[in-house]
């Protein structure tokens, strides 16, 4: 009896630790990687040299975001288009923040407005998983994270000029193990390992439509027959968490 209660806590609250934080997103450390010394890279070949480019790291701290902006600013792009480029594809932080607010245990308002500033995808998805979150975990993988990707960028800045030629790889092969990270911590049950199994199966089927619309209609029919089958099937059965 003792052991259901353990495993009950131990899924409805996050460890209050700076290391179990740490270690939950060290999988995505690794992920991300070859994305930040592909950012250095691809900075310092724009022209923003080498404080420019960490800079953008440091104190913008959004990777994709980052990218989206260099690459406008290479092309001549006015600062407000490249505001509102940037602010439209950081929206998805909004949703983050609203969902992670009510369960951050121990905060302040400014605490929170620092914690906002470090929240990323990985970040919010190793604390997602759990209704109450200690602000210690929060902290452990989120300046893991943020180290993570300034090391990274540095080395790919410092050795951009033997490093040019991974410029000519597909962008879209090196996200890939970033995310991948992402979404294992995110199949925690069966409703979301069907719905990711799923999307990429009808991803791929669909991969020659036009503007890479497969990816969105095949996320959207994903999302519709999982809740389709919770809604068939017994959502006691279908959504049991696994927690490790």
């Amino acid at each position: 009896m003792g052991s259901v209660v353990s495993t009950s806590k131990s899924s409805y609250e996050s460890p209050n630790s700076i290391k179990a934080g740490i270690w939950a997103i060290l999988p995505m450390l690794l992920g991300t990687a070859p994305f930040g010394v592909v950012f250095g890279v691809f900075a310092l070949d724009i022209g923003f040299g080498f404080i420019g480019a960490q800079s953008l790291s440091s104190f913008v701290f959004a990777g994709s975001s980052q990218f989206v902006g260099v690459n406008l600013y290479g092309q001549g792009a006015s600062l407000e288009i490249i505001f509102w480029t940037i602010f439209l594809v950081n929206f998805r932080h909004f949703l983050y923040g609203a969902s992670l607010g009510p369960k951050l245990l121990g905060t302040s308002s400014r605490h929170r407005v620092l914690i906002s500033f470090f929240l990323t995808d990985e970040a919010f998805a190793v604390v997602s998983k759990f209704k109450k979150v200690h602000f210690r975990y929060y902290w452990g993988a989120a300046l893991a994270m943020y180290f993570n990707w300034q090391i990274w960028t540095g080395i790919g800045i410092f050795f951009a000029p033997y490093l040019k030629s991974i410029m000519a790889i597909n962008f879209g092969f090196i996200i890939v193990p970033a995310f991948l990270a992402i979404i294992f911590q995110q199949a925690i049950n069966k409703a979301a390992r069907f719905c990711g199994l799923l999307s990429g199966f009808l991803a791929l089927f669909l991969n020659s439509l036009p503007h890479q619309m497969g990816v969105i209609i095949a996320a959207l029919i994903s999302i519709f027959l999982t809740l389709l089958c919770e809604s068939i099937f017994s959502p006691k059965d279908f959504n049991k968490r696994r927690y490790n």
